[in-house]
């Protein structure tokens, strides 16, 4: 059984070989086969302790003809064009974009499915300023979570005309989830501006790029 997070991202998958960067359990590839939203799968982790476990799920479910696992580091496990999908899931946005960078070749030549953890705001930003358009993106929810999922692909893409937009893109606001997505926000950036009150040695650069980003979401708030 797949969580709400997993789900959206394996939904979002049509491919004749996908490749999943960092699959831990290989949950997301043995459902993309099952369902066959993909001929092939390249299940790929960094660690020897989560590929073991992978190629143990994937054992188990009689799918070792179909799901390939592979050790090690990123995207340097696959060739240009092996794959015409790739998700790089569950990690932060700043890994994900290293991941890119480290093999950017690679990346430019399938369709990319990236599901940040975090720094999303960064992820958007190194996405456009390196030869990369976001072609959908998606939101799901588990508890007061609220993870983003976009489709991404090779080509150039219009800068955002702010950079609040950066947090949160005007195409997002007609997504049912889009109040969840304010809530964490304004969870996020209240949390930032109290740490760094109280920090001795207070970053006021910081301290007043996150006071503009909540003054921003209030806006949107309104609107």
């Amino acid at each position: 059984m797949l969580t709400p997070r997993l789900s959206a991202i394996k939904n979002r998958i049509k491919a004749e070989v996908a490749a999943d960067i960092g699959t831990d359990h290989a949950y997301i590839p043995i459902h993309l086969i099952q369902e066959n939203r993909a001929k092939k799968v390249i299940a790929a982790d960094i660690k020897e302790g989560p590929a073991r476990i992978a190629k143990e799920n994937i054992e188990k479910n009689g799918l070792s003809k179909k799901i390939e696992v592979r050790i090690g580091s990123g995207l340097s496990v696959l060739k240009k064009g092996e794959a015409d999908t790739i998700i790089i899931a569950g990690m932060g946005g700043i890994l994900i974009s290293e991941i890119i960078d480290a093999n950017i070749d690679i990346a430019k030549s399938s369709k990319l499915v990236l599901q940040p953890m975090n720094a999303q705001y960064e992820l958007r930003k190194y996405l456009i300023e390196n030869g990369f358009k976001i072609t959908g993106e998606d939101m799901e929810i588990e508890g007061f979570k609220v993870y983003n999922i976009m489709d991404v692909e090779s080509g150039d893409q219009e800068k955002f005309k702010t950079d609040f937009e950066y947090q949160i893109p005007k195409y997002l606001k007609e997504h049912k989830y889009f109040k969840n997505l304010l809530e964490k926000k304004q969870r996020e950036f209240t949390k930032v501006i109290n740490g760094l009150k109280t920090s001795k040695n207070i970053d006021t650069k910081k301290l007043n790029l996150y006071k503009y980003w909540l003054r921003e979401l209030k806006k949107y708030e309104s609107e």
